[in-house]
């Protein structure tokens, strides 16, 4: 009886254990300063990262593609480049390669082009193609479709600004290729002398697409389409304005048939539930509600208890010059009302989630970047949580009540509760 009360024991001890399966991961690239902006669990239970690695943020830098195993050990790296650094974009593809996009200067163009690099599963490059004018012109998400062609989301036409050299004026762009990358169609979007831009996009159930609009705004402008359904030609179903400072970083179709969206709305991450038309369902924002907190959802994904996964940051403004940050997993049930959120990082670090997906084992992996966990400077963060957001050496403790329930993790393991 005895050896059997210690078996059970035992039993649910190595249970609880397997429930809080994780682990936190920095890759560095010759010390440069990396990011990761998509990652996605393959189909050997490993990971791939679409990121980009650069040294100086005023100058292009590279595409970075990271193969890893389950554990997050890395099983091969390729880079690609030179191009932009702040908007590389990509998904693993129908046939177990990679397509990614980007832009880049590097074909001898005047300014930047949308590039398009289809590689196989090893990351070797397949084919490229660039897309684009005489202005700049720039890739900020793709998207595989149900045809085995691509949908690239950017912006076209832009000019460099007089003063302080970002892109701007330009264009909202869709271009729609072949499996081949050659072009079916492309349309153009926006409001005249503003810089309006497609942030993300991603295919709907009736062929249609989604897209997750922003741009620049002034007083006289801020009722700027945030959200469009478009049609699978590109025309225009229907669109979602808003007279706030909101920019949506991502924005999905869920199982209602509605969407589901998070970005920053006036400093506070925000989700946003829209029905099949495009009417505003609910809207809750969260976090710290005090002056110099700009809080931040990335990425947001239906999870299958109808409920929401969001990856972001939770941002406190020093100075322009002094920005800390921490990474921010944030759980939902399905009316938007906070199940569970993490805070991971040290205090005064760099911390950011780019990108979530739940795993095959009911966890969470993200990807961004961190300073806390760095080898060097700021380098490529993988995390993979189990599925309260927890990882290894982290006890759970009870989380007091507060306008969203904090729990930060440090790279030791330790914990504090706010």
């Amino acid at each position: 009886m005895k050896n059997l009360v210690l078996l059970v024991v035992l039993v649910m001890t190595l249970a609880a254990l397997s429930l809080k399966a994780g682990w936190i991961k920095a890759y560095d690239n010759e010390g440069r300063t990396e990011e990761g902006h998509v990652v996605q669990q393959t189909d050997d239970g490993g990971y791939v990262v679409i990121g980009t690695t650069f040294s100086d943020p005023e100058e292009d830098g590279n595409i970075w593609l990271l193969k890893t195993d389950a554990n997050g050990e890395k099983a091969w790296e390729k880079t690609y480049g030179p191009a932009l650094w702040w908007n590389t974009s990509g998904q693993q593809t129908s046939d177990g390669g990679y397509i990614i996009a980007d832009g880049t200067e590097s074909f001898g163009t005047e300014g930047y082009d949308v590039w398009l690099l289809k590689t196989d599963e090893q990351g070797d490059t397949v084919w490229t193609k660039t897309y684009g004018g005489p202005q700049h012109d720039v890739a900020l998400d793709v998207y595989q479709t149900s045809d085995s062609g691509y949908i690239i989301a950017g912006f076209r036409d832009a000019i460099k600004h007089p003063d302080y050299g970002h892109l701007t004026n330009g264009d909202m762009w869709l271009i729609k290729t072949d499996a081949d990358g050659d072009t079916v169609w492309t349309k153009t979007y926006g409001v005249e002398d503003e810089h309006d831009y497609a942030d993300f996009v991603s295919q709907t159930s009736d062929g249609g697409y989604i897209i997750a609009c922003s741009g620049l705004y002034s007083p006289a402008t801020l009722n700027k389409v945030k959200i469009m359904k478009i049609n699978d030609n590109g025309d225009s179903i229907w669109t979602y304005r808003d007279d706030q400072y909101m920019v949506l970083e991502c924005v999905r179709e869920i199982s209602d048939g509605g969407y589901i969206a998070t970005g920053i709305n006036n400093g506070d991450l925000t989700i946003l539930k829209l029905d099949a038309n495009g009417n505003r369902v609910w809207e809750k924002t969260y976090g710290n509600p005090e002056p110099g907190y700009n809080d931040r959802g990335q990425c947001i994904h239906e999870t299958p208890d109808g409920g929401y996964i969001i990856a972001g940051y939770y941002e406190f403004v020093i100075s322009p010059q002094d920005v800390v940050s921490t990474l921010w997993l944030l759980k939902t049930d399905a009316e938007g009302d906070t199940v569970w959120s993490r805070l991971y990082g040290d205090d005064g670090e760099f911390d950011e989630g780019w990108w979530v997906e739940q795993t095959s084992d009911g966890g969470y992996i993200v990807t961004g970047r961190t300073t806390t966990w760095a080898v060097a400077g700021s380098d490529l963060l993988l995390m993979k949580t189990d599925s309260q957001g927890l990882i290894d050496a982290v006890e759970e403790e009870p989380i007091v009540d507060s306008r969203v329930n904090w729990q930060i993790i440090s790279p030791v393991g330790q914990k504090i509760v706010l």
